[in-house]
């Protein structure tokens, strides 16, 4: 991920491997769970010794949380931005689902796959207590598709975990680099780490 590349100064070892059904990586049969992406992600970082800050958006976001549950001692660190951990209501469910329609049509499978995962991601909020990473989530003001306030929860539920609200659209990672960067020294400040994984 481009985005990513100012993340490599200063010493550190930055990998940015493509979640499953995306770019070059393998597009198993689905359905999938994010526990399923979380696993893939869980093997990259244990490949790279561990001792990760993982950074992710969205989708990314999501693998992140459940591998730093799910598998503590890989993760130092999050950096999470256009995530709630509230599970979809029946509503939402049906938005990813008509999303993951119009992907379909589109001859996208991987990530109409993805987009079902992410609509069907559990209620992390009674789980984020046990979270024992420091935690960064970053809001962006003007995103519609995950609003600020919902975000937020992740920071309320999860014990070290701080919040911060900033002027961007969706897109974090290419719209503000330089918040991503400072979030990721924060982090490393914190925890004395040089590894970052994403």
């Amino acid at each position: 991920m481009k985005a990513l590349g100012p993340l490599a100064r200063g010493g550190r070892h930055v990998v940015a491997p493509d979640l499953r059904g995306h770019g070059d990586s393998p597009t198993p049969n689905g359905p999938w769970s994010i526990d399923d992406i979380a696993s893939d992600a869980a093997r990259v970082v244990s490949s790279h010794g561990g001792n990760a800050i993982l950074v992710g958006q969205g989708l990314g976001a999501a693998a992140a949380l459940a591998v730093a549950l799910g598998h503590p001692g890989l993760v130092a660190g999050l950096v999470l931005t256009g995530l709630s951990p509230r599970a979809e209501e029946p509503e939402g469910r049906e938005r990813w689902d008509r999303v993951a329609g119009a992907l379909r049509e589109r001859d996208r499978e991987g990530w109409a796959l993805a987009t079902e995962a992410l609509g069907g991601r559990p209620d992390w909020r009674g789980a984020l207590s046990q979270l024992s990473a420091p935690a960064l989530v970053i809001a962006a003001a003007h995103d519609k598709a995950m609003p600020a306030a919902h975000q937020r929860e992740l920071a309320v539920w999860a014990p070290r975990a701080r919040f911060l609200v900033i002027d961007s659209g969706r897109d974090v990672f290419t719209e503000a680099p330089q918040v991503l960067r400072s979030a990721v020294t924060r982090l490393e400040r914190l925890e004395s780490l040089t590894a970052v994984a994403a």
